[in-house]
């Protein structure tokens, strides 16, 4: 055993000179045996061990009497040990949820508390070649893909490393028996009521004895390859997000439609993935299904759209712009009929409680509060015009019908766009401009008594375009 537990510590370079190293010890055979490896390898890497042990309050009083041998190993191989006890059954009574999470969660936040506490460098963990190939087998039985059935990582986050995890546990018990070492028995290993139990004792066995016996073997074989195949996915996708400049642990990002769609579809569901996941204090809340419901989306006919998804978070379909954001704030939206809207005088166009209406003075500048934006107004000379900036409109002051006004957007609003001689509404040229639904509304526009007179960036109207027997010209600009 040790020779192999020497070569895959070497493989994945787990050790470096000098590091202290947490030893997970629970007292049973699997987390005897690391300690022991690591004591064999501690001169050769000049690792300084030291033993972390969680009672996890369950199972009393044998949980107590396994504290109390992890402090006799301590003792008797003078190595310090850490030590911590939780009441996982208050947790869970308080929680619900799975008995088995929560153990996990508190083990590892344990771990985390006291590797800052102590200056630890590395946690090792006694996962063995058994327990990777069920852990494939409890993920597969779940619909994990890729990413879950390359099984657990050798090494995690740099810090969590996994000696053993090549070494099977029947080499783990022909090692512990040649050094006489004693270890406790976890009697809930046993207990058939845990899924990994059920996996262990039931369904391993009869695949190991009904359809392949090397079955262990040949499942942490695969947890190998695909991690491998996992790992060049991951690549794929960091590539992606560095080309779009992307972060997907930020608040709000956005990806083009039409470069999403030149990708293969297994990396369109890998990108959504990290996507969604990425940044989220509760990854669990995302799966498959969600995955699936933004690809569709994407890949939808319907030009704009939005899915509220678990977290806060919110996705908007925006022509050829997906926008993915966090802590947005659900808002109950009931999928009112057209005779509904009639009925209650609701319209698509408007929310209300947000519409806004300046007069303008000439010169003055607007401070449009509700957009954080604002408008100036001045008179200018016919040499200052210059018609290159989308920002900035010259208007023929003599064919305005006062009075002049900065709103935003109202439902029946129409202009003459500049070259044309019918009117159009506004909400048409939105939608030809693929003006976001949710931006309308705010979008300041200069309106007269007949009609609007300038959609900035957008359009001005042909009624007040600046021509050689123009006198009086306004410029008008955003800032």
């Amino acid at each position: 055993m040790l020779d192999l537990f020497r070569k895959t510590i070497a493989r994945y370079n787990m050790l470096s000179h000098g590091d202290t190293v947490g030893v997970a010890l629970s007292g049973g055979p699997d987390s005897t045996a690391l300690l022991h490896g690591l004591l064999s390898v501690a001169e050769e890497y000049a690792i300084k061990p030291v033993i972390m042990h969680l009672n996890h309050g369950l199972r009393m009083p044998e949980a107590d009497r396994e504290e109390a041998f992890v402090h006799e190993q301590g003792r008797k191989l003078t190595i310090p040990v850490i030590s911590r006890k939780v009441s996982v059954p208050e947790l869970w009574d308080r929680e619900r949820g799975s008995l088995e999470d929560i153990c996990r969660r508190e083990r590892y936040r344990f771990f985390r508390e006291e590797t800052v506490l102590h200056k630890i460098d590395k946690i090792a963990l006694g996962h063995n070649k058994n327990d990777q190939a069920e852990t494939v087998i409890m993920r597969f039985l779940r619909g994990s893909g890729l990413d879950g059935l390359k099984g657990m990582l050798p090494v995690r986050d740099g810090i969590y490393i996994r000696p053993l995890i090549e070494t099977s546990r029947e080499e783990i018990d022909r090692f512990l028996q040649s050094k006489g070492l004693s270890y406790v028995e976890d009697a809930s290993n046993k207990e058939t009521v845990f899924l990994r139990n059920r996996v262990r004792h039931t369904l391993l066995r009869e695949l190991e004895r009904d359809f392949n016996p090397r079955i262990i073997e040949t499942l942490s074989r695969l947890s190998g390859i695909l991690r491998m195949e996992n790992d060049f996915m991951e690549h794929a996708v960091e590539a992606c997000f560095r080309q779009w400049r992307i972060d997907p642990s930020s608040g709000g990002m956005a990806i083009g439609v039409p470069k999403f769609k030149t990708l293969h579809p297994a990396l369109q569901y890998r990108v959504v993935k990290k996507l969604l996941r990425g940044g989220l204090q509760v990854p669990k809340e995302i799966g498959y299904a969600h995955v699936e419901a933004v690809v569709d989306l994407i890949h939808g006919t319907r030009p704009q759209a939005r899915l509220d998804l678990p977290g806060g978070m919110a996705v908007y379909r925006e022509y050829d712009c997906v926008t993915i954001r966090r802590g947005e704030i659900d808002v109950p939206r009931p999928n009112k009929s057209p005779v509904d809207k009639k009925k209650r005088g609701l319209r698509d166009d408007k929310r209300d409680g947000n519409d806004y209406d300046y007069k303008v003075t000439i010169p003055g500048v607007i401070d449009i509060k509700e957009i954080g934006r604002g408008m100036k107004f001045e008179y200018v000379e016919r040499g200052r015009v210059d018609f290159h900036d989308d920002a900035t409109a010259f208007i023929d002051m003599g064919a305005v019908a006062p009075p002049l006004t900065v709103r935003n957007f109202r439902t029946g609003d129409t202009i003459t766009p500049l070259g044309m001689t019918g009117t159009k509404k506004v909400k048409s040229i939105f939608i030809d401009e693929k003006i976001p639904s949710r931006d309308r509304h705010s979008l300041p526009l200069l309106v007269d008594a007949l009609s609007v007179v300038w959609i900035p960036g957008v359009r001005l109207h042909d009624r007040v375009k600046v021509t050689d027997t123009t006198e009086a010209i306004a410029k008008i600009e955003m800032i």
